[in-house]
């Protein structure tokens, strides 16, 4: 009876202690939490390839899914300002290196990093965007586009958007059509930056030398350069009437797909 009472009474004891213990690290360990490491390091081209046994695609698929879960660890989320911008800028180029057609990572880019507000750290995303934006296939010349939104309102730089606007306009797409707000971006940014004149200049050179406008589009034109460029009604109305007469009112001629003919039987 006596031995049971003491096997009793120990194990007691043990819980006692594994409770005191428990207790004892609870209150030693309830402040502490998960720390983000940070952006990670930036591999080498051929070093990012090895890591996935040769596999390039592999490697950017890997490297955009790292990059898309930065910062949350532990049910936590990290600020975009807490980010090293110098170092993602750098996992950009890395993985727009192991796969130039994706637009994974320039869509990171646009609309998840191109958040912060920080100018110096806008300047590295609107860098990478404006390159990759100028590539003529693959529609990437909305990257450009959100270079020149993000140069514009987030740095506050309206010359660097007006150079990066001037080549938007200008880009012509590999089976790819322009639409007319991006030939018009310049007048854009000038309107925003008080330079009316220039913008009105644009607005009327591209009614005059495109063929191929849609009424809606040449509406928005008019429409825009009367009340936001302040262009005098009878001065738009002699544009419009110079198109008329060169004909360019009508719209793009659209071709009858050829139709097979039938084998004979």
């Amino acid at each position: 009876m006596q031995g049971r009472l003491d096997i009793k009474t120990r194990v007691y004891v043990f819980l006692a202690a594994a409770l005191a213990l428990t207790g004892a690290g609870w209150a030693g360990s309830r402040y502490m939490y998960a720390k983000w490491a940070g952006v990670p390091p930036v591999p080498s081209h051929r070093g990012a390839v090895m890591m996935t046994l040769g596999d390039s695609e592999f490697s950017y698929r890997y490297g955009a899914i790292t990059l898309q879960n930065l910062g949350d660890y532990g049910a936590e989320t990290t600020p975009l300002k807490d980010y090293n911008y110098k170092k993602l800028g750098k996992w950009f180029w890395l993985l727009d290196g192991l796969d130039p057609a994706s637009n994974h990572v320039p869509m990171l880019a646009a609309y998840y990093f191109g958040g912060v507000t920080t100018p110096k750290d806008v300047a590295i995303v609107v860098k990478y965007l404006a390159s990759v934006g100028q590539i003529p296939v693959g529609n990437k010349w909305r990257w450009l586009a959100q270079a020149i939104f993000l140069a514009q309102h987030r740095m506050n730089d309206t010359s660097l958007a007006l150079d990066l606007a001037y080549k938007l306009s200008k880009m012509k797409p590999v089976g790819d059509t322009l639409p007319g707000w991006a030939r018009q971006m310049p007048a854009f940014v000038l309107k925003a930056r008080g330079d009316h004149a220039a913008g009105r200049r644009i607005m009327e050179d591209i009614l005059l030398s495109a063929r191929y406008l849609h009424p809606n589009e040449v509406n928005f034109m008019k429409d825009y350069l009367i009340t936001q460029l302040d262009t005098d009604p009878r001065e738009v109305e002699r544009v419009l009437h110079e198109r008329q007469r060169r004909g360019f009112d009508k719209l793009k001629p659209v071709e009858t797909p050829h139709m097979p003919v039938p084998m004979p039987n």
